[in-house]
């Protein structure tokens, strides 16, 4: 009795009753196994079809599992997590499984001298390698501790943030499939465990895709037992060996939930922005019809622009981008020089980053900052903020600031960072998908009152209005200044704007 067959006549039952009998199954089938002989044979495929198995009678049922809902806090979860992303830091059971880890590959102590120098030179290497060619390998033992030594903290932490964003969206679901492409030793499973344990709820199958041996021994030895020590309902398969570049198809299961880039595209230096735009495409098929792909690149101009440029040319794919952009003038961008990212609160450095740090060039060895760029995709068209410029509406393009140099105008807008000025001044990215050149919402150091705080409080990607701001124009730079004014009146897009969502 070939798979197909079995997975067949279960899918049958299953169209037909949401409870059915195993020995219903095995009539079908003309199976001669034992019912519990049949039962551990089958109970694998039974995720993948929505389907659960529980003993009654010396039979079992076999029950067609509810659609997925939105996946929700219970309880004081939600104050739980937003405590945690106030001060985080890598849960001392990941802690302990790492350093676990790093005795087991070099036969002595975690914080042995030795070990912690050939870690420190492992991620000077890295480090050096990264600001010449803008990659980094972790082919060989070291250079994978020294990336879960010195990064591997920041990115679980980023990633949580990132979970809670979607959750909050409506974006993650109470059961899903999720696929982690080039998942290196596996931040974001374990940042996606972390945080089901953390809101208590939620269930997850866990699939990866890595072309690294080393990295694969890792993602083994740290994600599974994570999942167990958290006690969430988090089934993990071994990851899919297999480079990106090669990868068929028909090796990544179909109905995914939730698809993950992290810090993948980058690495593919040797593909175009329109090769790179194809490979999601083509892992967009795998996906569930309400499936979402998260990119996340790091934040330096490079890579944050390669990462717009690359979702710019997947909507001309057929994908949509549910944040961060959100194309109010209801026209596509030029991305070429779109430098933007997030940034949130620092992590509270591990031990094995803090024992790292001792000595002369600490700094060297302590990476807590969280800077990111990031893109969510979608092929279902669903996006996080639907607002539109109303057609009769008296606000200037910003492609149009060179006919304004020097005047006070009207301007509605995105705001695509945190504050990046200094010296009391605040600045701020602002895009409305039309601008050539970079532009940016400027307050001065003088100015204080709501115009500051709108500014301060609207999150990435949030839409606003500006009234009577001064265009000027940076030489320099080739962008353009909007100087918000003390009779300038700045507003929060909502729905009294016309928007559901923003």
């Amino acid at each position: 009795m070939s798979e197909q067959d079995v997975i067949a006549t279960l899918k049958h039952f299953a169209g037909r009753k949401p409870v059915f009998r195993l020995s219903e199954v095995k009539q079908s089938l003309a199976d001669e196994r034992p019912i519990p002989e049949l039962a551990a044979a089958i109970e694998p495929l039974l995720p993948d079809l929505d389907l659960t198995l529980h003993a009654r009678d010396g039979d079992y049922d076999l029950v067609r599992l509810p659609a997925p809902q939105p996946l929700r806090p219970v309880d004081d979860a939600r104050q739980r997590q937003e405590v945690f992303l106030r001060s985080p830091a890598v849960p001392d059971t990941m802690q302990r499984l790492l350093e676990a880890y790093i005795e087991k590959k070099t036969g002595k102590p975690w914080d042995d001298p030795v070990v912690l120098d050939r870690l420190r030179n492992a991620i000077v290497a890295q480090k050096s390698r990264y600001w010449k060619e803008k990659s980094v390998s972790y082919k060989k033992g070291y250079h994978v501790l020294g990336y879960l030594a010195y990064h591997a903290p920041v990115y679980l932490v980023q990633f949580e943030h990132i979970l809670w964003q979607l959750m909050e969206d409506g974006l993650l679901k109470d059961r899903m499939r999720v696929l982690d492409v080039g998942s290196g030793p596996g931040m974001v499973p374990l940042a996606l465990i972390d945080l089901l344990g953390r809101i208590g709820g939620g269930e997850a199958h866990l699939f990866a895709v890595e072309r690294s041996e080393e990295n694969i021994e890792a993602y083994s030895a740290l994600v599974p037992p994570a999942a167990e020590a958290a006690g969430v309902r988090v089934t993990v398969e071994q990851p899919i060996g297999a480079d990106l570049r090669s990868l068929s198809m028909d090796e990544i299961p179909d109905r995914i939930d939730l698809m993950v880039f992290s810090n993948v595209l980058s690495e593919l230096r040797q593909m175009t922005v329109d090769e790179r735009a194809d490979l999601l495409a083509r892992l967009a098929g795998r996906l569930a019809d309400d499936g979402t792909i998260v990119v996340i690149e790091p934040a330096d101009l490079a890579n944050s622009t390669m990462l717009r440029r690359t979702v710019r040319a997947a909507l001309d794919r057929g994908l949509t981008v549910y944040r961060p952009c959100s194309f109010i003038w209801g026209t596509p961008c030029s991305p070429a020089r779109c430098w933007t990212f997030e940034q949130k609160g620092d992590i509270r450095p591990p031990r094995l980053m803090r024992r790292l740090a001792e000595g002369p060039e600490a700094y060297r060895f302590k990476n807590t900052d969280i800077k990111y760029s990031s893109a969510v995709l979608r092929k279902d068209q669903r996006t996080h903020c639907d607002y539109r410029v109303p057609p009769q509406a008296k606000f200037a393009r910003l492609s149009q600031l060179r006919r304004h140099r020097n005047r006070r105008i009207n301007v509605v807008a995105a705001v695509m960072s945190g504050n990046l000025g200094g010296a009391g001044s605040e600045v701020y990215k602002i895009c409305d998908g039309t601008a050539a050149s970079p532009a940016y919402a400027v307050v001065p150091g003088y100015l204080k009152g709501e115009s500051r705080e709108v500014l301060q409080q609207t999150p990435y990607g949030g839409i606003v209005q500006f009234y009577g701001v001064t265009v000027r124009y940076n030489k320099e730079h080739d962008a353009y200044n909007l100087v918000v004014q003390p009779e300038t009146r700045i507003e929060r897009v909502s729905a009294d704007s016309g928007a559901d969502s923003c």
